[in-house]
């Protein structure tokens, strides 16, 4: 059987909205007239009151083609510009940056390539997050790596700018340190620059005391 052609897409969709704009119009529509003629001809108390029928059916239209323009992207840029101050997304950070080239060199195994390719984004992005994350993340997770990992998270750290992400990066730093080098005058390092940098961060007073235990313990076995 042949292929029967495609049907033109129809306007179908448009029929509750210009139902929708009958009604309103049907409406408000007399109700603006009749105030636009007693504001015209009638003078004092009663022309004031005519006059309140033209501005309140100006605002409703007004108000109507906001929501529309909002609802169904009628009015293009302008009508998606009230829509994003009238209905914010909730969020401003920029969405990650698309790295499916470096990610096809890491399911194929070219594990070396995949970190040229990380650092070389790195290097000529300074405000690049992602690639330090994704980095770090190999490094960790498939290289074993860690002092690469170490150096991602760290670079990651200084590029953020929320601060809770830059706290988060950097105690990953710590852990790093502390259970796969299973370096302890690193770890204290590491704890030290993060009590500083972050005082106010959560559970900042458990770290302080791991930096102390951390310290004692660097001069009960001087051979740590």
């Amino acid at each position: 059987m042949a292929d029967r052609p495609k049907k033109a897409p129809s306007d179908e969709h448009l029929g509750g909205t210009r139902a929708q704009l009958r009604f309103i119009l049907w409406l408000v529509g007399p109700l603006g007239v009749l105030g636009l003629l007693v504001w015209m001809f009638v003078p004092g108390v009663l022309g004031r009151v005519g006059m309140a029928f033209v501005i309140s059916t100006c605002a409703s239209l007004a108000l109507y083609f906001v929501s529309l323009g909002v609802q169904e992207g009628v009015g293009g840029p302008i009508a998606r510009g009230f829509g994003k101050l009238l209905l914010p997304s909730g969020s401003s950070t920029p969405p990650p940056k698309a790295l499916s080239h470096i990610e096809a060199m890491v399911a194929r195994g070219d594990l070396a390539k995949a970190v040229e390719a990380y650092k070389a984004e790195i290097a000529t992005d300074p405000a690049d997050v992602t690639s330090c994350e994704r980095l770090g993340t190999l490094a960790m997770r498939q290289l074993a790596d860690y002092d690469l990992a170490v150096w991602a998270y760290r670079e990651a750290e200084r590029r953020e700018q929320a601060p809770g992400r830059k706290f988060g990066y950097a105690l990953i730093v710590v852990g790093i340190c502390r259970d796969q080098l299973k370096d302890r005058g690193r770890t204290v390092v590491e704890l030290r620059r993060l009590v500083e940098l972050y005082p106010a961060a959560p559970r900042i007073e458990a770290l302080k005391a791991e930096l102390d235990e951390l310290k004692a313990g660097l001069f009960d076995d001087p051979g740590t």
